[in-house]
C-alpha cells in the first residue's frame, strides 16, 4: 500500500483548494524580503504560503508595494529546496517548467528601502499561451 508523504498530501490539499476557489491561486499581504527569512524574529511573514503549480499551467502574478519610493521584484521558489525557479521584475505571466509546490518572496530593489507591505495575487491565465 502506498502512503503519501506529507509534502504530497499538502500539495494535493492545496490543489483541491485552488480548484474550489476559482481563478485565484494565491493571494495575500506580506512584508518584502529585506530580512531573508519567511518569518522574521518579530513574527512578521515575509513569504507567501506555498501553492501548487502545474507544468501545463499558466499563472499571472500581480503585486503592488506600499511605500513612497519602492520597486519590488518577485522570486518564485521551490517550497522543498528554496531554489529560485522564476524571477519577475513586473507583473506578468509565468509558465512553470514542471509540477511543483512553490512560494513567492518579494525583494526590494531600491537602495536603503525595504520592510514594505506587498499585496499580491496569483491567477490562472485565461489561456495557456504565453
Amino acid at each position: 500500500m502506498h502512503l503519501p508523504t506529507s509534502q504530497q498530501f499538502l500539495a494535493g490539499g492545496l490543489a483541491i483548494q485552488s480548484a474550489l476557489t476559482g481563478d485565484s491561486v494565491s493571494k495575500g499581504k506580506v512584508l518584502d524580503y529585506a530580512v531573508e527569512k519567511c518569518i522574521d524574529g518579530d513574527g512578521n511573514v515575509r513569504c507567501s504560503k506555498p501553492f501548487t503549480v502545474s507544468k501545463d499551467g499558466c499563472y499571472e502574478i500581480k503585486w503592488s508595494t506600499d511605500g513612497a519610493l519602492s520597486h519590488t521584484t518577485v522570486e518564485v521558489r521551490d517550497a522543498g529546496s528554496g531554489e529560485m525557479v522564476y524571477y519577475r521584475d513586473t507583473n506578468g505571466e509565468w509558465k512553470p517548467e514542471k509540477n511543483e509546490l512553490v512560494y513567492l518572496d518579494f525583494k526590494p530593489k531600491v537602495w536603503k528601502t525595504g520592510n514594505d507591505t506587498v499585496d499580491y495575487e496569483v491567477f490562472s491565465c485565461d489561456n495557456n499561451e504565453l
